[in-house]
């Protein structure tokens, strides 16, 4: 079996699972729309391409959206970006994650950084839960003690409402 046909069954077995077929939809829906935001099809876009993608793809927090933990949801996002061939990394995932996120009604932002370390303009994308800001979702590592955050997305007045 092709490493695509591989993906391919994975993205149904993903969409078998109980609830998890309304979120594969929704995430490769999510995942067509950043592509069309990043059209320059980079795996790392430019810094003013992602920053202008960022309000474009802020979903409000949608009626019936309900029952999906955060944990599936950027396992997802990650996921996707993975299928049938990876063509994302940071940037597309932590895109997919804050629109669902917010979609879902867990208020996050996106977040992204230069390297800390080194005089390169090396970089990093994140999201964050707005009830635990500095605490980046789904990261191996903290972005902030590698990353010298550059922008992170405004707080819809929706939100800032909520809070």
């Amino acid at each position: 079996m092709s490493l695509v046909q591989k993906r391919i069954r994975q993205v149904f077995e993903y969409g078998a699972a109980g609830q998890n077929y309304l979120l594969l939809a929704r995430t490769l829906h999510t995942a067509w729309l950043v592509r069309r935001q990043l059209a320059a099809r980079q795996s790392s876009p430019q810094l003013a391409t992602t920053i202008a993608a960022v309000e474009k793809l802020y979903l409000p927090p949608q009626p019936g959206w309900t029952g999906i933990p955060a944990e599936t949801i950027l396992r997802f996002a990650g996921f996707i970006v993975g299928v049938p061939l990876t063509w994302g990394r940071c940037v597309q995932k932590s895109l997919i994650a804050y629109r669902l996120l917010n979609g879902y009604g867990i208020p996050a932002r996106f977040c992204c950084g230069v390297n800390r370390q080194q005089q390169t303009l090396d970089g990093h994308a994140w999201v964050e839960k707005l009830s635990e800001p500095g605490c980046a979702l789904s990261e191996s590592r903290d972005p902030y003690r590698f990353y010298l955050p550059v922008y992170t997305s405004p707080m819809p007045a929706a939100v800032e409402d909520r809070l």
